[in-house]
């Protein structure tokens, strides 16, 4: 189809000299001379853009060297040909990488806003599911509440099945259930949704799409005291090493360090640093820059939370500053779209003060997390600050505050459906 991609044995140079190239295309075109350009009428280009929107679904999730490719080719091909529908795509994917890789937010949300005006002007109703799962995952959590982005992620599943466009319903229903549990829905209804969606999946033979709902499932029947071992992620939806080496085996990237990140939420939560920072190493050893915001967010949240856990345990120099490094990544998501990000911003500086002594500012810290996670709608977040706030004020010798804190983290574990770890807060913390 005349658009051969070739990765070449430097992908870091390539992808900045690709990058390069697309921006120096679209320097000093308006909005309004890219959405008026003539439309697309070579036959083999039309085809090679319709080829690459769906290679481009693979590519994000096997090889993240490639899908940046295909997304900067699909720009430059419709800047050089035309517009087309699937053109829309390109562009909105092409804001996702400004704002997941360099954080050009402001340049994420026009491309973004773009890909939505060529969607009105093709009337291309089969291609929405696509242009929204991009605004929608990569592109809105920096603006808005992640939750924001919940009611077009189902929008977008129902339009691509009506569409017959299965593949890119399926991947809208996966971001939905992955952001449900971010969002720090009820963890009965994360269950649900991912086992009701990843049926459907089944139904259709996507398999890989089903796999990603998998850990999330099992981390929620984890919580919700519905498995043997809370650290494990094998029970009623998975088997932890089957699907690890299953996902090591075909170099899916994005699974691997779902599954490692995952262990390590978990691991944190019920107390084992140890395994969690282990996990956590794991994920640094993959790249995640084209990642989603609440998924970057939550990798260096949890980096963060098990660093400074282990600077206290230890008192080694090494986990205060793996612990500040998360933190300075978190400020600078707060500064981006404090609604989804301040109250873990909060948390760490908290955490930070705490070890190094500043007692009075930890204090005020702590219960200004609380405070921002419950306005925020984030009570998995607000259960570990309230629980974080305990082990301080314990540690301080103020066994009363404590225990009022413990109590709260019980409180709000429960609320968010973690009846398991609750039950961890009752055996360890007495309150």
């Amino acid at each position: 189809l005349g658009e051969p991609i070739e990765i070449s044995s430097d992908p870091k140079s390539m992808f900045m000299a690709e990058f390069l190239k697309t921006k120096q295309m679209l320097d000093g075109k308006t909005d309004d001379d890219i959405s008026t350009m003539k439309k697309m009428d070579n036959d083999k280009k039309i085809a090679a853009v319709e080829l690459m929107n769906i290679l481009a679904l693979y590519a994000y999730l096997s090889d993240q060297k490639l899908y940046p490719l295909i997304i900067f080719r699909i720009v430059q091909t419709s800047l050089s040909h035309g517009l087309c529908p699937d053109s829309a795509f390109g562009f909105a994917s092409y804001g996702g990488l400004l704002s997941c890789v360099f954080h050009d937010i402001k340049g994420a949300f026009r491309f973004g806003h773009l890909s939505l005006h060529l969607l009105e002007k093709f009337e291309a109703k089969e291609c929405v599911g696509r242009v929204y799962l991009v605004m929608y995952s990569l592109i809105n959590g920096w603006i808005e509440s992640h939750s924001a982005s919940l009611e077009p992620l189902q929008f977008a599943y129902a339009n691509q099945m009506r569409c017959g466009d299965i593949q890119y319903a399926l991947m809208n229903a996966r971001q939905y259930c992955t952001l449900l549990y971010y969002c720090g829905v009820e963890l009965s209804i994360v269950e649900k949704a991912c086992k009701d969606y990843g049926q459907v999946m089944m139904e259709h033979k996507h398999e890989l799409f089903y796999k990603y709902t998998l850990p999330y499932r099992q981390a929620s029947l984890n919580l919700m005291g519905r498995s043997k071992d809370p650290l494990l992620l094998t029970g009623e939806a998975m088997d932890q090493d089957v699907l690890l080496n299953d996902a090591i085996g075909s170099k899916e990237m994005a699974l691997v360090s779902l599954i490692y990140h995952q262990c390590s939420w978990l691991a944190f939560i019920f107390g084992d640093y140890g395994l969690a920072s282990k996990m956590v190493e794991k994920i640094n050893e993959i790249d995640t820059s084209t990642y989603p915001a609440f998924m970057i967010s939550s990798y260096a949240f949890v980096e963060g939370l098990v660093s400074y856990a282990l600077a206290h345990k230890t008192n080694e120099a090494k986990w205060e500053i793996l612990g500040r490094n998360a933190t300075d990544k978190m400020f600078q998501y707060a500064s981006i779209v404090p609604i989804n990000f301040q109250h873990k911003l909060l948390l760490l500086q908290a955490e930070s003060l705490f070890f190094s002594g500043d007692s009075m500012n930890a204090s005020k810290y702590y219960d200004a997390a609380i405070k921002t996670a419950g306005e925020n709608n984030f009570i998995q977040d607000q259960a570990i600050a309230y629980e974080r706030a305990g082990v301080f004020h314990s540690s301080e010798g103020s066994a009363l505050i404590a225990s009022q804190y413990f109590g709260q983290a019980h409180v709000s574990y429960l609320k968010w459906g973690a009846y398991c770890k609750a039950d961890h807060i009752r055996f360890h913390f007495p309150f």
